[in-house]
Formats: C-alpha cells, sequence, structure tokens
C-alpha cells in the first residue's frame, strides 16, 4: 500500500483490516511516502515481537512497524503465540542462555502486550531490580538505581500523603526512561443475557480486578447455569493462583481459593477480611510498633471443600511454598522480598494478604518431595487428566468448587460450595440475604474468535462474553443488543511495548553510533538508548489507535501501573501525576532524536515533511480475539467502578473524541 504525499499538505491513510484477516493479510500493511527515510546509516534493525492472540493489536502494531520503517528504521515484526514463545522469549524465560538476549539471538527487542493491573500504585513488582523475570514480573529487566530508590521508598512509606509523592516522582522518571513504553489504558465491555436480573449493576461494580465475582449474581431460574466465555483457555497456566499469571485462569482460581482478605471496592479501596477474622470496621490483623510485624487472626469454622478443617498450618504452608525456588512460582521473588519485612511495607494487607489464595496443606504437602510437579499436576491443571479423579482435583475454601473438564467444548465446570462460610457482605449468608449466590453450576468456556462468540451468546449457548473480547470494536452489536444487558468499565488495563533493557541498543545503548563516539562519556550511552526509546514512542499514534480502532474506548497511557486520565486529570490509581501528558505523534521529533544517537537518514526529503504524515487505522467489523492479559500485581480480584445510572447505549468516554 501506497500513497503519493507530495501532493497535499496534511495526507490521511486509512487502513482497513477486516474480521477475516490473517497475519499474512496484516503483515502486508505498510506505509510510504516521499518524505520517509528508507534506511538509516548505521543500519539500526529491531524487531517488534507480536502476540497472535489479539487481531486489534497485531493492526496497531503493523501501523508502529511502518511508522518506524518511515523513519528508516529497519524494523522487522513476528507474530508468535504466548505459549511457549512468548512466555520463553520475554515473560518468564528459564532458559539463562536467552534471559536478556535480543530477539535474534533468542529473547525479544520490543514486545507488544497488554495486562491487567491492581489499584495501588506499587512498581516495584513491576520494575524493581531485585524482580527479574524469571522468578519476578520485571521483565525488562529494568536497573536503575533512581528507580529502586522510589520503589523501595513507595513500597515502604507508611503515610499516604508522602508515599503518592513519591509515586508521582516515579511517574516523572519511567515517562523518561520508558522501560515499558505504554499504549493505552483500556476500558472495558462485557454482553451478557437477561437470565440474571442484576447482572448490569454485580458486572459494573465487581468487574476486573473484582473478578468474576459469580456468587454475587441473582438467576431466574434460582440454581440456574452460568456460562462465561473466554477467548483464552481456563486453566491456561493452571488454577493455582500462585502460579499463574494469566488473566483468564482467574475466571476459576478466584472462585475456588479464598485469600486471608479482599478489596470491597475501588471507590473507598477497602479491605476486607476473608479467611482472616473480624468485620471491615474490626479486621483480623494488625500491625506492631516497629510497622514489621503483623499478627493476623484466622477465621473459625471454615472448612475445604472435601471437608477437612481449614488452620493456621495451611496458610504458612502457603506461604512458604510460595518462597520455595523448587515450587516455581513467578512471583517468587516479590513475596520473598516482603514476608520476612527488612523494611516496613506499605501495600502488606492488599498485597500479601489480599494478593494469594490459600491452599490445602492436606492435599499439597503430597508433592513434598519435588514441589516442581504441582505445576502439571491435575491440581494445577485439571484439563490435563479424568475428573473422575475427584481427589487429585483443586480444592479451595471459595464459593465455587472444581467438577470437570470438557475438552470437546473447552469448558471446566464448577459447582456452588453450599458449605461456603459467612463473613461480612461476601460471605454465604450475607449473599443470600441480598438474593445473591443463586447460580448453581458456574461453566467456563473457551470460544477464541470473536464473531463465534457474539453468535453463541445471540443463541443462548453462552451467558458471557468477556472484556477480552474488545466489544468495544464492535458498536452495531453493542446497539442491537441493548444498553441493559451491557456493562462499560474503566478495567485498570494497559497495553504497552516492553523494551528489553539489556539489549544493545535499545536498552544499555552500548552499541549505539553516539555511545562509541562518545567513549569518554560516562552516561553517552543510556542517553543514546534514551533517545531511541523517545523516539519509538513519539512514532506512536495513541489517540488514533483508540478513536479508530477502539471506537474511543481508552486513554492515552503514560506510565504504568499508574492509572489514570490525564485529558480529566482523574487518577484511577492514588498518586497519579496530573502535570504529565503521553508522548504526542510527531514524527519530526522522532527523527530529531534518532539522529542525537547517531542514525542518520540515508535517503529522504527532509525531517520537516514527517508531521505531514497521520495514520488513521479503521477496524471494519472486527472482533479481537483478546490478548493473555497478564495479571502483573498479584492480589485478589477486586471491585470496581460504581454502576451508571444512564439508560442509553454504552458510548465512548467524553474525554476521549
Amino acid at each position: 500500500m501506497s500513497c503519493d504525499f507530495r501532493k497535499l499538505s496534511r495526507t490521511i491513510l486509512i487502513l482497513a483490516v477486516t474480521a477475516f484477516m490473517v497475519p499474512a493479510g496484516l503483515s502486508g500493511v505498510q506505509v510510504h511516502a516521499s518524505s520517509c527515510a528508507t534506511g538509516l546509516s548505521p543500519n539500526l534493525h529491531i524487531t517488534l515481537l507480536v502476540p497472535t492472540s489479539n487481531p486489534a493489536r497485531r493492526a496497531w502494531a503493523a501501523i508502529i512497524q511502518s511508522n518506524l520503517q518511515c523513519l528508516g528504521i529497519d524494523a522487522a515484526r513476528v507474530e508468535l503465540p504466548f505459549s511457549p514463545n512468548i512466555f520463553d522469549r520475554a515473560l518468564s524465560p528459564t532458559d539463562p542462555n536467552v534471559l536478556g538476549k535480543s530477539f535474534d539471538q533468542g529473547g525479544f527487542d520490543i514486545l507488544f502486550v497488554g495486562y491487567n493491573l491492581g489499584i495501588d500504585p506499587d512498581p516495584y513488582s513491576l520494575y524493581h531490580s531485585s524482580q527479574f523475570a524469571p522468578s519476578g514480573s520485571n521483565y525488562y529487566l529494568w536497573n536503575n538505581t533512581q528507580n529502586d530508590n522510589l520503589d523501595n521508598l513507595i513500597k515502604t512509606t507508611l503515610n499516604a500523603t508522602t508515599r503518592n509523592d513519591y509515586v508521582k516522582q516515579w511517574q516523572v522518571l519511567a515517562a523518561n526512561e520508558l522501560p515499558s513504553i505504554p499504549i493505552l489504558y483500556t476500558r472495558g465491555v462485557v454482553a451478557f443475557d437477561s437470565k440474571f436480573p442484576n447482572a448490569q449493576s454485580v458486572f459494573n461494580v465487581y468487574h476486573f480486578p473484582a473478578w468474576p465475582t459469580v456468587e454475587h449474581l441473582s438467576s431466574s431460574p434460582v440454581d440456574g447455569t452460568f456460562i462465561f466465555a473466554e477467548t483464552g483457555q481456563a486453566p491456561g497456566q493452571g488454577v493455582v493462583p500462585e502460579l499463574s499469571t494469566s488473566y483468564y485462569d482467574l475466571a476459576l482460581s478466584g472462585e475456588i481459593f479464598s485469600p486471608l482478605a479482599l478489596r470491597n471496592d475501588t471507590i473507598f479501596q477497602t479491605m476486607l477480611p476473608d479467611l482472616a477474622a473480624g468485620t471491615p470496621s474490626a479486621p483480623g490483623w494488625s500491625l506492631a510498633n516497629d510497622n514489621k510485624t503483623w499478627t493476623v487472626n484466622l477465621r473459625t469454622g471454615v472448612t475445604w471443600q472435601d471437608g477437612q478443617s481449614f488452620t493456621a498450618n495451611d496458610v504458612k504452608f502457603t506461604f512458604d511454598l510460595l518462597q520455595n525456588k523448587t515450587f516455581g512460582s513467578p512471583t517468587q521473588a516479590f513475596a520473598q522480598g516482603i514476608i520476612h519485612l527488612p523494611t516496613p511495607y506499605a501495600y502488606f494487607v492488599q498485597n500479601i494478604l489480599g494478593g494469594y489464595g490459600i491452599l490445602p496443606q492436606h492435599i499439597l504437602s503430597a508433592f513434598s518431595n519435588d514441589y516442581s510437579k504441582i505445576k502439571n499436576s491435575l491440581f494445577n491443571r485439571p484439563d490435563t487428566g479424568s475428573a473422575a479423579v475427584s481427589s487429585s482435583l483443586p480444592k479451595g475454601t471459595g464459593p465455587y468448587t472444581y467438577v470437570s473438564w470438557d475438552s470437546a467444548t473447552g469448558t471446566s465446570h464448577l459447582t456452588r460450595n453450599d458449605n461456603y462460610f459467612d463473613f461480612n457482605d461476601w460471605g454465604k449468608t450475607a449473599l443470600q440475604s441480598k438474593g445473591q449466590f443463586q447460580v448453581k453450576d458456574y461453566l467456563v468456556r473457551t470460544i477464541v474468535g470473536g464473531d463465534q462468540a457474539i453468535t453463541a451468546l445471540s443463541n443462548g449457548e453462552v451467558d458471557f462474553l468477556d472484556s477480552q473480547y474488545h466489544l468495544e470494536t464492535q458498536p452495531s452489536f453493542l446497539s442491537s443488543w441493548g444498553s441493559s444487558k451491557i456493562s462499560t468499565y474503566d478495567d485498570f488495563g494497559v497495553q504497552e511495548m516492553g523494551v528489553n533493557m539489556n539489549h544493545p541498543i535499545l536498552g544499555t545503548g552500548t552499541a549505539t553510533p553516539y555511545a562509541q563516539s562518545h567513549p569518554g562519556n560516562a552516561t553517552a550511552a543510556a542517553d543514546a538508548a534514551r533517545w531511541i526509546r523517545q523516539a519509538i514512542s513519539y512514532a506512536t499514534p495513541r489517540d488514533e489507535i483508540i478513536n479508530q480502532q477502539l471506537n474511543g474506548y481508552g486513554v492515552s497511557a503514560i506510565t504504568t501501573p499508574i492509572v489514570g486520565n490525564y485529558k480529566t486529570g482523574v487518577g484511577l490509581t492514588q498518586g497519579f501525576n496530573t502535570a504529565l501528558q503521553p508522548y504526542p505523534y510527531n514524527l519530526t521529533s522522532a527523527a530529531n532524536l534518532l539522529q542525537q544517537a547517531g542514525y542518520t537518514p540515508t535517503t529522504g526529503t527532509g525531517l520537516g515533511q514527517y508531521t505531514l504524515i497521520i495514520i488513521v487505522v479503521v477496524v471494519v467489523a472486527i472482533v479481537a480475539v483478546a490478548a493473555v492479559y497478564m495479571l502483573r500485581v498479584r492480589r485478589k480480584p477486586m471491585a470496581g467502578s460504581m454502576p451508571s445510572s444512564s439508560s442509553a447505549p454504552p458510548a465512548p468516554p467524553a474525554t476521549n473524541p
């Protein structure tokens, strides 16, 4: 596809992507213009790694690739499935010969990925240098002293006002350094049928991170069946929450296992005792005067789903297992650095008490000779064996218990735990008093294609379509389905380009021309790499992606994990820095930064004409297959925004025209 920009002062190139476009079709999307450079001197080669699961993201990755090529960058794009490829190359590479290496050496350069965040503005687990993958979530391998210092201050400062000031300082650093080049914060849309009278209010209040909270539903008829459709398989990585970072697995693990504490909502952001004793006003945990010693009292009378009693031994077993390297939790490094509390930790209740489902010692201690075997056991992966071996299936203390796996339909079957324990607001008696906890059979079904999922909902084959179908790309469906059967919300999601900060050009900068020509300059390499990352950010048309491809459902992103709307100045997470704005789309600024780093265009008509190029993406009849959204901040699902009183069909946020 080409376009002659010489005849127009301002040209828009429209790329139509159909619902049936396959990777080969997407790979043909390119931008050529008379003002584009055909190369750089010296050559700058990078590979954009894109998961195959989300056509919408694949499309905008192609647009960004074309912009980088217009700047003269030799930008390749490779599409691979999450498992095993993306995990093995970037997110959790267990091969030490791959960790930190470039794409051409088996690792990655830049990864397009989406993930869901928690509520608290805590960058430690994502970015601190002690949290490197594979045992931590810092897959960027960012090692920055100022970042580590601010991460530690945010993590250990108990005063919220002071802590939020550190959060704002951290955002300034992250927005400048860009180990992650955020693209957009997402807005979720879910659709459901009319068999569940309170579904809209429930899903408006209890969406991700409060997910999926089937126990809050009323059902008509009572004791009905709720079939939940997801684009990714559950179990994918498994149902043991300490072993999975998959968004899709939450649909199972969040209902099977209970944590010590959970978050009731995103408005007041209060933590409620779950397996911990107490009430919201008098929870069963306390902090000693040293600000490092926590005492947690446990609820009595709770039983596991096999009838065994829940005890303090189960809690100790869970946290010991979490820190065991053989067990192989992807959050082991994070938990290990906090549980022993060498310093105060501001988010102990949220991320430790509320971050992990408690596991049954009486079942999993059978693996004490080799805890690595839990990962592939029927307890974690009940889809891999016979459901008849009930003693081997996962057992928790949560509201639903695992029954079986149907390989023919890709469906996990859970049933209501009628022995679910009582506690304020979310316990059995409290739910029943509100006319909730009426779903008896809960099925989680994998339907990969968006068109197939919409057809299944329309035909009554499923009851609910998850937000990862990206129904925001289907305004005609949303309008025809009806506003009473749709919920929309800010869902703490982000789409980003994660950078390999060990890459010799993009990360360390040691192989850049600027660094090599300034051998006595101690910061030359880091400066050059930062300029290149900033150039890539300037080459990203965020507003066009949101407005044209997602119909306005989203907002341009600045940093993660702090989320907010820069246009309104309203933050979803505390400490959102309202003084910051996203990088604007500006190819001239990008080209100037590349030249600062030592890369000169080999051909092209000059930097001034780069500003004449605006790329708009129009998605025609596309239902995006969702990304495997990574649950990057481990915690029990939390509740979301309050329900809207509007009766109008869902519309794009007014702040994102």
